[in-house]
């Protein structure tokens, strides 16, 4: 069996594969903007030289070989038809991406359309004719040569017969007047195959090495940004992410270690150098920990690679003309979370496109620019991360969402229903404003899909709209969901965590503060001038059936008078918030939050469970769940 048949060899031929297309897509978005970017043309021709070598080592000649015309065609084109090149490198780049889904799904690849890219370069064949291959060659001869002078006007002599000399450094006159030097740069201009000029390079007298490279800017300004200075590269090497989860379970069971090693030393009172050690073992776990888990976290850019050249297609299938801007991609978010978050995305993209860029005509009536522009910025706030899509068209349309909801039965017409409300129905599964169904959207699956995509995640998502300009969508993820810092509540005498990341603040409220709705026996309490609703987790719980089982905090005031306080607990998430009425606060804790059975997550409250010294199981109260619950009451 040839290596480039094995299985192992496949999935790392068909990971840098994925790689280097959205690398060519990148590049291509960015050279069809700005054709006169220099750093464009390089950034496209190495990832195309890349593939040509990748597809030479995979077994895939002809693909190699069409590779290799892909770059002359984009070296030898001028301005007046750089828009067709580019053009036929976007369907290239769309050939690749069928080929990489089909070595995906282990179906035997179709070469039939690379076939017709080929035929498609014949148009081109009389300006690569004309021009030629542009290269450039560092040769580095051996360091006990005498007579490199000698050696370099010989190499130059035989080139000349296959190429066009244009420049070298060191310069031609100082080469025959025998200066000292050990590399030699070739510029030069050719109709021959790379390995032709390599082949005569190599067999040259005392070279050691002959690198090459595509030609677009000068030597001279190479020489300025430092050419012939080395460079460094990073070792990677490739984790599997299942050793990562073993190794976080570890890790989570050695937390839980420590913590009743420290429990008993305080019980024991042991000896100042047992709790310095023990100090120093729990900064090690911590330092470990935080390690994991940075290895773990992926750059979002990963994904969002992508999605520039989707939004270019969409809006050209539809007519219109639309910018997307990203920000923060380099932020990093966690392995397990990531690829979900592609589906989401996509979704909400096409949705902005479609539903919320306007066509030219009508936004230059509107006086708005005729480009349409979509922002995705990505931010880091505590523990999660803030990705918002924003589009600046025409905004939601209310009176069509009451619309189509009244047909399709959710509100009547009689009835007094809130933006905030219609809103809310956008995420209630087949409400789609669209007016036709097209391939972008109005399929009828609302942004129903992207909630549970999104709650999968242990994330929330918000709306925002004003009409005529702009729509607002805010996911709000948890950047890792391996070890967790949570605060221990006593509900009772019972045990309850509730994850840190979002906890505000903690108040002790007296009694008469906080508020009660005589109606519905709902309770709030005010917060910085905000109304902020109250969970008691005694009642919520059952876990009391009369007044006398309330144990409250007792303080004199002034006067003598006892006043009677609660333990609250705030907790928000982007917009949202929500306090939690507690008996007791028992402390931080970090935690392997493990799943729970089906029942439990059925009820909603829950989000997970982790398991303390003892053995004891200790259940994670999941606040976005209340907050969901009662605004739905």
């Amino acid at each position: 069996m040839e290596e480039y048949e094995t299985e192992e060899f496949q999935k790392v031929m068909l990971s840098e594969l994925t790689e280097r297309i959205e690398e060519l897509n990148s590049g291509l978005l960015t050279l069809e903007k700005d054709p006169k970017k220099n750093v464009a043309y390089d950034d496209v021709l190495r990832t195309l030289h890349g593939l040509k070598g990748l597809f030479s080592l995979s077994g895939y000649p002809k693909i190699s070989s069409l590779t290799h015309s892909m770059e002359n065609l984009l070296t030898s084109m001028d301005d007046t038809r750089l828009e067709q090149a580019v053009t036929l490198l976007f369907q290239y780049s769309d050939e690749l991406g069928r080929l990489a889904n089909s070595l995906k799904g282990g179906k035997t690849p179709q070469l039939l359309r690379f076939d017709q890219l080929t035929q498609q370069l014949a148009s081109f064949d009389e300006f690569m004719v004309n021009l030629g291959n542009k290269l450039r060659v560092k040769v580095q001869f051996n360091p006990d040569c005498k007579v490199v002078s000698a050696r370099s006007l010989v190499l130059l002599k035989k080139l000349k017969k296959l190429a066009t000399i244009e420049r070298t450094i060191p310069p031609v006159d100082e080469i025959e007047a025998g200066i000292t030097f050990r590399e030699l740069y070739i510029e030069l201009t050719t109709q021959e195959e790379d390995e032709a000029i390599t082949r005569i390079i190599e067999e040259s007298q005392d070279v050691v090495s002959a690198n090459m490279s595509r030609l677009l800017d000068s030597v001279s300004t190479l020489e300025k940004t430092g050419v012939m200075e080395g460079t460094q590269e990073s070792l990677n090497v490739r984790v599997n992410l299942h050793d990562l989860d073993n190794i976080i379970q570890l890790l989570g069971d050695l937390v839980v270690s420590g913590q009743f090693i420290r429990e008993i030393g305080e019980q024991q009172a042991y000896t100042r150098s047992f709790k310095e050690n023990l100090a120093n073992y729990e900064r090690t776990i911590a330092n470990i920990q935080d390690l994991v888990i940075r290895m773990r976290l992926v750059p979002l850019e990963t994904i969002l690679t992508r999605f520039p050249r989707m939004v270019r297609d969409l809006g050209q299938k539809e007519g219109k003309k639309v910018d997307l801007i990203i920000t923060g991609k380099h932020i990093g978010i966690d392995r397990s979370i990531i690829e979900k978050l592609t589906n989401p995305l996509t979704h909400l993209l096409r949705n902005a496109v479609s539903h919320g860029i306007e066509l030219p005509e009508k936004r230059l009536k509107k006086k708005k620019n005729e480009r349409g522009l979509i922002r995705l910025d990505i931010t880091h706030e505590r523990s999660d991360i803030i990705i918002e899509i924003k589009d600046d068209g025409g905004g939601l349309d209310y009176k069509k969402i009451r619309k189509k909801a009244e047909k399709l039965g959710f509100v009547s017409r009689k009835s007094s229903v809130s933006n905030d409300d219609l809103q809310a129905m956008l995420f209630s599964q087949h409400l789609s404003t669209a007016e036709q169904t097209t391939e972008i959207s109005g399929r009828g699956v609302g942004l129903n899909i992207v909630k549970q995509l999104i709650e999968e995640c242990s994330g929330n998502i918000e709306f925002d709209s004003k009409p005529g300009e702009y729509t607002l969508v805010r996911l709000i993820i948890p950047i890792s969901v391996a070890i967790t810092k949570v605060l221990m509540l006593q509900v009772k005498k019972h045990r309850f965590a509730i994850p840190m990341a979002n906890i505000e603040q903690i108040l002790s409220v007296p009694n008469h503060m906080i508020l009660s709705d005589s109606d519905t026996t709902n309770k709030s309490i005010i917060v910085d001038n905000e109304p902020v609703p109250l969970i008691d987790l005694r009642k919520y719980m059952r876990f009391e059936s009369s007044q006398e089982n309330i144990s409250y905090q007792r303080e004199k005031s002034t006067n003598n008078k006892i006043i009677q306080k609660e333990n609250v607990v705030l907790w928000r998430k982007g917009t949202r918030n929500l306090g939690f009425l507690v008996n007791e606060l028992l402390g931080e804790r970090d935690v392997v939050i493990k799943p729970i059975n089906d029942f439990l997550s059925r009820v909603g409250t829950f989000s997970g469970a982790t398991v303390m010294e003892g053995g004891q199981v200790v259940l994670i109260i999941d606040p976005m769940n209340f907050l969901e619950a009662k605004i739905h009451a």
